[in-house]
């Protein structure tokens, strides 16, 4: 079995780094150093790379870690990307791919031809192999697994059968399983003979003979210290809790946050183990998720630092078409007042305050939801406590806004008394009414199996600007006119 290359571990250092920090003098100051390198070795690359002294580049880059080597290649713009990825060629460390971010990994290979690809695929672990095939078109996905050694070809063809975002998707097949009725001789016995281990483990898996089903755990350093007769599981962990395959991996990520988990056995649906899920794979789980979410918010994606400008635009020009029919109909909402907005101007003047506060209001409450919902902090067994909660913080601060708004508008404009306690009302309806929305536009949402992350926001916004505009203006109009 070919041996697959080395995931990078936490503790891997730069050598060209490593070099030139014990180069420098001690009373001399390092400059800041931009995505682990320093600038004047990204600077060092750009100058060869348009002087076309491959040379050069080949030299400066033959030091990196496949960490480091992927920062560069994604800091560099595309025409320099495609020039450095065509000058290294096929030499180029498989394990960068994974590293690299999506846009960019496309853009890479899309710079190889098939039989580099196919190279490149077959050095890397299964879990690495799905997460750079996921990303390809069919036909070109087929036609790469088609030349795959035919152990890997099998796991990533098994893998990509089950649905994307899944646990099956990002579980390793790269692990060490054995049957708990062995001795621990016979452990220390297979590992020294088998030559098809992974390259780095520090758990053995154990399963019973016949189903193959899970039956605990054993670190090496425990296996190492027990004496040789005793069997397996007598000393195993077997306080385990499988995870079935087709589970989403944001649950999977909860699952390792409340567990402490450092590794996770994946079982078919006739409980079997299939796979592993490993602590790095979560950990790069967690950032896209809430990179995701962070974005979603907004209308924005992780990725539009690296995407075309017709690909942003895109993008993001859906989300504002919607956002623009939120704002249309705040401002229908408007239009039914102004007969009283022309004859007393000052409405135009203040209407904007209660619709702004009530938007500040809600997004607060709303990514404090959102949030709760993605670390399943926030169920349905506890979702009536956190609704009366915010609701109370809602009118709390409504009360504290109502004050001091008044306050403002007496002194600002001291012949409208009454408008002052107007705009209080208001800010103290529009500011509850926020938070209410704030926590159950998301909690709806999320009934819905809709991302709240992603939807919540133009839904909040139609909420607090209509209903901001139309509490003040309708209590004007009650109690002026």
């Amino acid at each position: 079995m070919k041996k697959k290359i080395k995931k990078r571990t936490p503790t891997a250092k730069n050598k060209f780094r490593n070099r030139y920090s014990q180069n420098t003098p001690k009373n001399v100051t390092q400059q800041p150093t931009y995505l682990g390198l320093g600038p004047k070795f990204i600077n060092s690359i750009i100058i060869g790379l348009n002087e076309d002294d491959d040379i050069h580049v080949k030299k400066i880059v033959a030091d990196l870690d496949e960490y480091d080597l992927a920062r560069l290649i994604e800091v560099l713009d595309i025409s320099h990307r495609r020039k450095l990825v065509g000058i290294i060629g096929d030499k180029i460390d498989p394990a960068v791919i994974p590293e690299l971010n999506e846009v960019v990994q496309e853009q890479v290979l899309d710079s190889l031809d098939e039989n580099q690809i196919v190279k490149i695929v077959n050095e890397l672990d299964s879990d690495d192999a799905v997460e750079v095939l996921e990303n390809m078109d069919n036909s070109e996905q087929e036609e790469i697994i088609k030349h795959l050694n035919p152990e890997l070809k099998y796991q990533v063809q098994s893998s990509l059968n089950y649905p994307e975002d899944s646990a099956g998707r990002i579980m390793s097949r790269d692990f060490v399983s054995m049957p708990d009725n062995w001795s621990v001789k016979e452990a220390k016995q297979f590992l020294l003979t088998n030559e098809e281990l992974p390259d780095e483990f520090y758990t053995v898996f154990l399963v019973d003979e016949k189903t193959l089903r899970p039956t605990g755990e054993i670190t090496l350093d425990k296996l190492l210290r027990a004496k040789a007769d005793m069997p397996l599981c007598a000393i195993m962990d077997g306080e385990i809790v499988p995870v079935d395959v087709h589970t989403d991996q944001e649950e999977v990520a909860h699952m390792f946050r409340e567990y402490g988990w450092m590794s996770a056995m994946v079982v078919d649906a006739k409980g079997r183990l299939i796979g592993v899920i490993n602590i790095d794979d979560v950990v790069e789980i967690i950032h896209e998720e809430a990179n995701e979410d962070m974005m979603g918010i907004a209308g924005a994606e992780s990725n539009d630092v690296y995407r075309s400008v017709f690909d942003i635009f895109k993008s993001r020009s859906i989300w504002l078409v919607t956002n623009l029919f939120a704002t249309i109909v705040a401002a229908s909402v408007v239009g039914g007042f102004q007969d009283i907005i022309a004859q007393l101007s000052i409405l135009a003047v203040l209407m904007p305050i209660v619709a702004s506060m009530g938007g500040t209001t809600g997004q607060q409450t709303l990514a404090v939801v959102v949030r709760s919902l993605a670390t399943k902090e926030l169920t349905s067994r506890n979702a009536l406590r956190m609704i009366g909660k915010e609701f109370t913080v809602g009118l709390c601060n409504g009360l504290l806004f109502a004050v001091m708004i008044g306050v403002a508008v007496r002194i600002w404009f001291p012949d409208q008394t009454m408008m002052s306690y107007i705009i209080g009302l208001a800010m103290l309806c529009n500011l509850t009414v926020a938070s209410l929305a704030g926590i159950l536009i998301p909690l709806t949402l999320n009934r819905l199996k809709v991302d709240p992350a992603i939807s919540s926001g133009v839904f909040l916004i139609a909420c607090t600007d209509s209903g901001g505009y139309f509490i003040f203006l309708g209590l004007a109009k009650l109690l002026l006119f």
